[in-house]
């Protein structure tokens, strides 16, 4: 056997005991600092169809579409536009982050929340699935407690997850628009109707007939309506609503603007039930938002 043999034979044994070392003694030191491989590193946006999130015995299913998280099976509901982003940002930024072993046994698990007192996630991709449990918040608010269904190990995953525990995923944001863009509104009721526009920096009273309105009264409407939330989301049936009996309709009519409002009756718990013209879901307003809804022109003066 020539040199140049030996010294490849030599090096191909050098290989096979970094190998060995690599999978073997190596991995087993890099597990006992708490180095681990992301089981979660598949995770990529794009790929993403639907995420389903499992707390306290019920699931919600969050559907990707262009216009954002719709939440399946309801009309129209979507996912806030600010918890939006920050669960699109925890989903690219899931797979890239490192975990750290911090519990290796079942005992464990219930002193981090990755039990089954735990969240319950699958994310749901065009050709592969990821199930896991998000427990507790770190105690430096920093990051998450994470364990893979299945597996008796927790993590420490360098990323917040909190946005994954949300006691109502629907939007509760009815309107949001700036006051100052609306020039003109109708109000309608089962006994009367009128408009104000604004002409000239000045709101004026229109219809039916000309009359003066409060600068003051109209910015409280403008500025209740332009940031109209609900209190509560009801169930999604119109009966017992009172919302086609056309109780209390605004219009607000402006630049990129023309939004309306329907406020129906009072509910059991005193709200009162209230949907938007283009919209089937139903929300529940309070009193103090219906009560400034409810005008007549001598209440504008």
């Amino acid at each position: 056997m020539n040199k140049k043999n030996l010294i490849l034979g030599g090096v191909l044994i050098i290989l096979i005991v970094f190998a060995y070392i690599y999978q073997g003694p190596v991995k087993e030191w890099r597990e006992s600092r708490g180095l681990a491989k992301n089981f979660l590193a598949g995770v990529s946006l794009e790929m993403i169809d639907r995420v389903e999130i499992k707390k306290g015995g019920e699931t919600v299913t969050l559907e990707k579409e262009e216009a954002g998280w719709k939440i399946s099976g309801t009309k129209d509901f979507y996912v806030n536009e600010k918890v939006a982003e920050s669960l699109t940002f925890a989903l690219e930024k899931i797979g890239e982050k490192k975990l750290e072993l911090v519990g290796k046994n079942i005992d464990n698990k219930e002193a981090f929340k990755t039990d089954e007192s735990g969240i319950g996630i699958k994310i749901i991709q065009v050709d592969e699935e990821f199930n896991f449990v998000v427990g507790k918040t770190t105690p430096d608010f920093s990051g998450s407690y994470i364990c893979e269904n299945g597996s008796e190990k927790t993590y420490r995953i360098n990323l917040n997850l909190i946005v994954f525990d949300q006691e109502e995923w629907r939007d509760n944001q009815i309107f949001s628009f700036m006051p100052e863009r609306v020039n003109k509104m109708r109000f309608q009721y089962p006994d009367r109707q009128f408009w104000v526009e604004k002409m000239e920096d000045k709101w004026k009273g229109i219809l039916p007939w000309a009359f003066s309105v409060n600068e003051e009264k109209i910015n409280e409407i403008l500025e209740t309506v332009g940031n109209l939330k609900a209190i509560k989301i009801p169930e999604q049936n119109f009966e017992g609503t009172g919302l086609e009996k056309n109780l209390v309709i605004a219009q607000i009519v402006g630049e990129n603007i023309d939004e309306t409002i329907m406020v129906g009756q009072e509910s059991e718990g005193g709200q009162y039930f209230a949907k938007k013209g283009n919209s089937d879901n139903i929300y529940l307003i309070s009193k103090e938002d219906r009560d400034i809804l409810n005008r007549t022109t001598i209440d504008l003066k």
